[in-house]
């Protein structure tokens, strides 16, 4: 007994001597009390130390701020470390939680979630800047949790998202555009994923995500060519799928000429059914791209299309004049041509494609939510 007192004192917590408590004697039992929390496990059985977790949980809000905040401080780093109390002290204010947010080894995930849930905004901050921090803690904190918060989670490069967190977060980008540099910068972030925010994002991200988020597919044609290129006609759904995967092939340029030459009398809807035939596109997605104000979608369609340089132009002139928009400005304009010119026939038509199965997969889902 006499050696577990000596050992007591050797985890006493600091006291501040000019400290003056309203009960002496009273606070002199809590601080005894709170050195009980930091004895090595060594030193009791497991059940004695169940026994005095829960007291010191119970006990916890008693102890001053000042010694809950060191006791905070010396819990964290342990892994036997008393749970119950380690999960009261993590709720507590957070200048008194956050050494157990930041590093507390004691606290499960489970318990983590538990924080997310039910502490402050500030607890969920100290939570989104955690090394390692697993997909269930994050996906718990982007439930409700507002831009900052979420920025701070993303640029955590050590966190884990689940797939529903990334999809979930794709959504949002559209009405938080701050979050969409960081999403892009996640290896979570999926290929299907980044050509749908593509239609939101600004010009620069853009650019990256059809630098990134695009394929030449030689392997994949010289594969599969045998395939598509034989008798089998594909359901709709398998067509629409292996499209992503077939060879560019140019559009018709007769039929192009004609439809653009028409365009001002024929109108926009006639123009994009007529392009969208020519490319095998779906109607929806060549209206979008012909309503696209970024003017990068068509840069995308023009070298998908096989058209020239002056063609690509002519195009642009219809598409601006159909949508009663000002022409694009000289800055604009280049920026468009560099891309036509930079991008590859194969990641054009590739990119084309991946747009127009996500908007099919888009339109399906409302319609099962409408039905719904």
């Amino acid at each position: 007994m006499q050696g577990r007192i000596m050992a007591l004192h050797g985890y006493a917590t600091d006291e501040d001597d000019d400290a003056r408590p309203r009960a002496a004697d009273q606070d002199a039992m809590l601080r005894r009390l709170a050195d009980l929390a930091l004895l090595p496990a060594s030193l009791v059985s497991p059940q004695e130390r169940s026994v005095l977790d829960t007291m010191l949980a119970s006990l916890a809000m008693r102890f001053e701020p000042a010694m809950r905040q060191r006791l905070a401080e010396r819990l964290a780093p342990h892994t036997d470390a008393p749970r119950e109390l380690a999960m009261a002290l993590a709720l507590d204010d957070i200048d008194i939680a956050r050494p157990l947010l930041s590093e507390g080894q004691i606290l499960k995930a489970g318990d983590l979630v538990q924080v997310a849930r039910e502490g402050s905004a500030a607890h969920r901050m100290a939570l989104a800047a955690r090394k390692d921090l697993t997909s269930d803690i994050a996906d718990a904190l982007i439930e409700g949790g507002e831009a900052a918060l979420v920025c701070r989670l993303l640029e955590n490069r050590t966190s884990e998202l689940s797939l529903r967190a990334v999809e979930t977060l794709a959504g949002r980008s559209a009405a938080e555009p701050e979050l969409l540099a960081p999403l892009l910068a996640r290896p979570e972030l999926t290929l299907r994923l980044a050509h749908r925010i593509f239609w939101w994002a600004p010009s620069p991200l853009r650019l990256e995500i059809l630098t990134r988020f695009t394929a030449e597919r030689r392997h994949i044609h010289n594969v599969l060519d045998e395939i598509l290129d034989g008798d089998f006609v594909p359901d709709p759904a398998l067509a629409s799928a292996l499209s992503v995967v077939r060879r560019p092939a140019p559009a018709d340029k007769a039929r192009l000429h004609t439809l653009l030459a028409n365009a001002s009398a024929d109108g926009i809807g006639a123009l994009a059914e007529g392009l969208a035939r020519a490319a095998r596109l779906r109607t929806e997605t060549m209206f979008r791209i012909l309503n696209d104000a970024g003017g990068e979608p068509l840069s995308v369609f023009a070298k998908a299309a096989g058209l020239n340089r002056k063609e690509f132009g002519d195009l642009i002139v219809a598409a601006v004049d159909l949508r009663k928009g000002a022409l694009p400005g000289k800055g604009d304009l280049e920026r468009m041509g560099e891309l036509f010119d930079t991008i590859s026939t194969d990641r054009a038509d590739f990119a084309l494609h991946c747009w127009d199965v996500g908007l099919a997969n888009e339109t399906l889902q409302a319609g099962f939510g409408d039905e719904a």
